[in-house]
């Protein structure tokens, strides 16, 4: 009897000192488990913070080019006109020029006013083709001006654009969405397959405009090996997850990767 009393004591250390240290692995574990919550909705609302400054930049781009393409136009027009008002006023001055030419014959007593006056005439006008020569410049200039201002803002949309849809895409990735659309023609190989993670490292990132929620086919020749879901992306390689343990062979670097 005192035996078996001894055996049962013992077993009762060995497990409650089995217990505590499960508990304790266990609370590691809670813990653990609700940092990696924590992070994912720190990421989700950072993506959603992103994503909205994002469409309000691009709206703002948007805003300029439009306004500066408009501008442009008005320049566009003021330039026409004054290249027309330039070639009338120098029709004008040919034409008195060659009324001046014609009264020089005459005797210069009767002529004196009539000759003045046409002097005036052609100073005038030189003066104004030249003011709208200058007018058409000046407008020219400017249109050149906004036209690299239009080129650098639709430079800025297009980034904008990129991060739009880059925080959108992680937005869905930290909340499990799919429906990314990939590039078409898009293919990729595989660099490198943790076993214990069960992720692979693919040769595609951001400048093939890659991004995270996509979803890819992993094959080996005519063989399927598996699903992946994008997770992270850099700009020459990404890190995909196995779609839950869809994994019908053990990837191998060189493996292909399409949408």
């Amino acid at each position: 009897m005192l035996i078996i009393t001894r055996v049962c004591l013992v077993l009762a250390l060995v497990l409650g000192g089995a217990s505590i240290y499960l508990s304790g692995e266990l609370q590691k574990d809670k813990s653990k488990l609700l940092g990696d919550v924590g992070t994912a909705k720190k990421a989700v609302d950072k993506a959603r913070k992103d994503t909205e400054q994002a469409r309000a930049d691009l709206k703002a781009a948007q805003t300029e080019a439009q306004a500066k393409q408009a501008e442009a136009k008005v320049l566009t027009a003021q330039v026409t006109e004054a290249k027309a008002t330039a070639t009338t006023l120098q029709g004008q001055i040919d034409e008195l020029k060659a009324k001046l030419a014609g009264g020089t014959t005459a005797p210069p007593t009767a002529n004196t006013q009539e000759l003045d006056a046409l002097k005036a005439k052609i100073a005038s006008a030189e003066q104004a083709r030249d003011a709208a020569i200058q007018q058409a410049k000046d407008a020219a200039d400017k249109i050149s001006a906004l036209t690299a201002q239009v080129k650098a803002a639709d430079d800025e949309k297009k980034v904008v654009n990129d991060k739009l849809k880059e925080s959108d895409a992680k937005v869905r990735y930290y909340t499990g969405q799919e429906g990314v659309t990939l590039p078409e023609g898009l293919t990729g190989k595989v660099l490198y397959y943790d076993k214990t993670w069960n992720f692979v490292v693919l040769d595609i990132g951001k400048k093939k405009s890659v991004l995270p929620s996509g979803i890819m086919i992993l094959h080996r020749g005519t063989e399927v090996v598996g699903k992946v879901r994008i997770a992270t992306v850099d700009d020459d390689c990404c890190i995909a997850d196995f779609m839950g343990d869809v994994k019908k062979k053990e990837p191998k670097p060189g493996d292909m990767a399409i949408p």
